[in-house]
């Protein structure tokens, strides 16, 4: 190789480059500042309006109030016991539907047949919400892990199977031919092409699919019983201790956030070379 043959950047290059990535690095600043600003002016709103009367406190506590009793719960190691209990619901539902819905949407989506056989039912079964299973489900498992895990099941398992099997079937044909071209077996297509190419859209199917088992965790645990965080709702909704149903719901939202971040920040790497394409 020669000197020639090497491709130096060019001022002009360089400066572009720089560009860019400030203005990268400004939209992320902006973007976290207007999130900021946002839920600074959320929690403006609620002290200004629980303060004014114009919402009766029964129905909804002040703000300060509620990051009083939230401040309460935080330092009472009885309540990250139940938390505790909630994120274990949740990792061991999660795990069952991914282990159900990744190798059978890779089934479904490989094959034409299966597809089109499925389609359908899936279709009619996806929307149905957890909260309707949730009698049959007491009738026939009564309370416990089982009758917690097949929830979370059922609601975070049919959307990521719908996701894995589109992603699989959405493969560039351009990208399959190049591969059937180069004599690559139906294995090495499956892991080097086909794979590469949905994860993306597997990806974003395994963050929402947390995200969807994390609340139907909560469902449970208010309405079938199981004991967590939906406890501490159920038990301030009885006792008519409205900041600590609030103060409980914002700490759901928060580790619904973190959860759905999580899987964002875990997908950024995993993924670089699809940003970078």
């Amino acid at each position: 190789m020669t000197a020639t043959d090497l491709v130096v950047p060019t001022t002009e290059a360089v400066a572009d480059g720089a560009t860019r990535a400030r203005r990268r690095r400004a939209l992320r600043v902006g973007t976290r500042l207007w999130s900021v600003v946002g839920v600074v002016g959320v929690a403006g709103l609620w002290e200004a309006v629980t303060r004014s009367g114009l919402i009766a406190p029964n129905l909804m506590p002040s703000f300060s109030a509620t990051c009083v009793k939230l401040a309460t719960l935080v330092l009472d190691t009885s309540f990250w016991a139940y938390v505790v209990l909630t994120l274990r619901a949740w990792a061991i539902g999660l795990v069952v539907a991914v282990a159900i819905a990744l190798p059978a949407g890779f089934l479904i989506g490989l094959s034409d047949r299966a597809y089109r056989f499925v389609r359908v039912p899936v279709e009619a079964i996806r929307p149905v919400p957890p909260i309707v299973v949730l009698p049959l489900a007491l009738l026939v498992l009564g309370g416990g892990t089982a009758f917690q895990t097949t929830l979370i099941v059922q609601g975070a398992m049919w959307p990521l199977l719908i996701t894995v099997a589109y992603a699989v079937r959405s493969v560039d044909p351009v990208a399959l031919d190049t591969a059937a071209s180069f004599r690559l077996s139906p294995r090495h297509t499956l892991f080097f092409v086909r794979l590469p190419a949905a994860a993306p859209l597997i990806a974003t199917g395994l963050r929402l699919g947390a995200a969807t088992a994390f609340g139907v965790t909560i469902v449970s645990e208010l309405l079938g019983g199981s004991t967590g965080l939906g406890t501490l709702l159920m038990i301030g909704q009885s006792g008519g201790d409205v900041a600590l149903v609030y103060a409980v719901t914002l700490v759901a939202g928060v580790f619904g956030l973190v959860i759905a971040q999580l899987f964002g920040t875990l997908e950024r790497p995993l993924l670089a070379w699809k940003v970078s394409a």
